[in-house]
């Protein structure tokens, strides 16, 4: 958890204007997000982290995505910490935001991420990450 705090306070240092928050505007802003846990028979997994969205163009948006993936070996106990830096692009279709992020620095075992997300409670987007693993994920505005 105390990664995932800094890597927020570190994204929200560089992050848009908070006027994007206060726009109106449902996807611009800072965020926090946290998956449900997933994974298989040998190895489980969570993630967090934060993103910064900014408006381009009518439904288009820039991100910058900061994902801390914590991966557990079932048999073990044994865990491994993987911290990927993405830039991503959003698009808003009818409600729909689907997020689609390209590496921004390579990292070994790591594939890019991709959300579909919705309006869920005040200040969330609710859905899934349907990349390498499918969890449901939440996520949280922060400004």
């Amino acid at each position: 958890m105390r990664m995932f705090l800094i890597a927020a306070a570190a994204l929200a240092a560089c992050s848009a204007p908070a006027a994007n928050a206060q726009s109106g505007d449902a996807f611009a802003g800072t965020w926090a997000f946290q998956t449900a846990s997933y994974g298989n028979e040998q190895v489980g997994g969570i993630m967090s982290g934060a993103a910064v969205i900014v408006r381009e163009a009518a439904d288009l948006y820039s991100i910058r995505l900061l994902s801390n993936e914590r991966l557990v070996n079932r048999d073990t106990g044994q865990t491994a910490f993987l911290t990927a830096r993405q830039n991503c692009t959003g698009q808003n279709d009818g409600g729909q935001f689907t997020i689609t992020c390209q590496m921004a620095e390579p990292l070994e075992g790591y594939e890019p991420d991709t959300f579909v997300l919705q309006a869920g409670e005040a200040d969330q987007l609710v859905g899934v990450l349907s990349s390498n693993n499918s969890s449901q994920v939440t996520f949280s505005r922060l400004r």
